[in-house]
């Protein structure tokens, strides 16, 4: 798998709203996006439709749209806590960032990735 396509970040933010916009702030910053308030009412966009918990105290927003600038994962975790998600704690957020007519061997990384998160052993050894 190609390791360039992951990225982890570790935020002192505990409340998931804080954390998204310090992800949105720094993916902006670094030029992963275009716009950060695109970004987060992408985020929210995508949450709205449909589970996004993938397995307990993990969730997995992802975006498609004109707004990313380069496909990423996103590895998120918090420094010392578990983040809250409206009434859950989070111990991980994945978050796939894909741009447009992205290459096909990059997709071909992401299936591999997403194929792997069926697996309970590969999501624990993500925490």
């Amino acid at each position: 798998m190609n390791e360039s396509l992951f990225y982890e970040i570790k935020t002192a933010n505990i409340i998931y709203q804080d954390v998204i916009e310090e992800i949105g702030s720094q993916l902006k910053k670094d030029q992963y996006i275009q716009s950060e308030s695109v970004f987060i009412e992408e985020v929210h966009e995508r949450e709205q439709h449909g589970n996004i918990e993938i397995f307990p105290e993990v969730i997995l927003p992802h975006i498609q749209s004109e707004n990313i600038l380069k496909t990423k994962i996103f590895l998120i975790k918090n420094e010392t806590n578990l983040m809250n998600w409206h009434d859950q704690s989070l111990k991980l957020i994945i978050l796939l960032n894909l741009k447009p007519q992205e290459d096909q061997a990059v997709l071909q990384d992401i299936q591999a990735f997403m194929r792997n998160l069926a697996d309970e052993d590969f999501v624990e050894s993500l925490l």
